[in-house]
């Protein structure tokens, strides 16, 4: 899916036209004295959603780390379903009624995600949201990034998250087995732009071949993202290496070696069957087993209008939904569950503000 030069010029111009205009929305709908009532006191972790900072024991039900609420991918796609804002308002509505406390959208300005949209969506609905900021991978990459160096890149991210009010980097991703010069870059920015911000950090992690004619993916290639992050000043706290469901790892063996290094592994694309879903949950139920329960985050990386509870899928709550027989069935308890859905990525989103 490779992009003309001409849509990553778009996308690049996009990204400071979308800042200026969620931040004009922004002082419409709340006022700047509003944003200083809903700050949070000083010294206190927070999660930081488009409307306002909370302490993460506020918020109920489920969080999902990784969804899309809006975006425009394939870039130069003339339409996508997250175009019709008041559809996907009552489809966050509707996950909310499912029992979901706050979605984390993934996508940024090279994906041509719309901070105004979300910012609506998260008003009308009720429904918290996290928006997050960074670059996907090399094809969707705007020229500045080739001529930028990692240190200038870390400073326009963290100036973004600052004025956009983001609450996470992600999804920060490579597009095959191994990273492009560029993409190395890019995490060695964001590594860096974690270093002065404290915001999370959650990557797209290539997959292992399984469809026909897919390309064999080194199987340390998750590995090599928390390498190039930790190396960056990133904390591994603050990472989830993302879709290492779709990983063949049915003994959980990379994903047990991501969270021995302290970092979350991110089952972030269950209800799509790149990898069977019991198999994922198998693969959950094996690092449960060895101790790691408290590093699994699940999500569905929502993305396709077939899932939309309009065209009678599940709905953006379908990680939670649909996913959590697979796991009773696999032999995990409520008290696992709630470990999974609630506590882990409250503990993933929550920092400390800086800079």
């Amino acid at each position: 899916m490779e992009n003309p030069a001409e849509t990553r010029r778009f996308v690049c111009d996009r990204r400071h036209a979308l800042s200026t205009l969620a931040m004009a929305g922004a002082g419409l709908a709340l006022g700047s004295t509003a944003f200083a009532r809903q700050a949070a006191p000083p010294g206190t972790a927070i999660i930081r959603t488009l409307l306002r900072d909370v302490e993460p024991a506020s918020l109920s039900g489920r969080l999902l780390f990784h969804e899309h609420l809006s975006m425009r991918y394939p870039l130069g796609a003339e339409q996508h379903f997250t175009d019709d804002v008041p559809m996907m308002i009552e489809e966050a509505r509707a996950a909310a009624a499912n029992g979901i406390g706050c979605i984390v959208d993934g996508g940024h300005a090279d994906m041509a995600r719309n901070l105004a949209a979300l910012r609506r969506i998260a008003t009308e609905s009720g429904l918290p949201v996290v928006a997050s900021g960074g670059y996907y991978m090399q094809r969707t990459y705007p020229p500045d990034v080739a001529a930028m160096s990692a240190d200038e890149l870390a400073t326009e991210l963290a100036r973004e998250a600052l004025t956009d009010r983001l609450g996470a980097f992600g999804e920060i991703g490579q597009q095959g087995g191994v990273m492009t010069a560029d993409e190395r870059k890019v995490f060695e920015a964001v590594g860096k732009a974690h270093a002065k911000t404290g915001l999370p950090i959650f990557t797209h992690n290539a997959y292992l071949g399984t469809r026909p004619g897919a390309a064999e993916v080194p199987r340390d290639a998750a590995l090599e993202q928390l390498d190039v992050l930790e190396a960056a000043g990133a904390s591994p706290a603050h990472i989830a290496i993302g879709h290492v469901c779709c990983l063949d790892d049915p003994k959980a063996e990379i994903a047990s070696a991501i969270a021995k290094r302290g970092a979350y592994v991110g089952f972030d694309r269950v209800t799509i069957q790149l990898i069977p879903d019991a198999q994922k949950a198998a693969t959950i139920k094996a690092m449960v087993d060895a101790g790691h329960a408290d590093k699994v985050l699940v999500s569905s990386d929502f993305s396709s209008p077939r899932g939309l509870k309009r065209n009678g899928g599940a709905g953006l709550a379908q990680a939670s939904t649909v996913f959590t027989p697979m796991l009773l069935a696999a032999g995990l308890d409520d008290k696992v569950l709630r470990q999974i859905f609630e506590d882990n990525p409250k503990r993933f989103l929550a920092f400390m503000p800086r800079g």
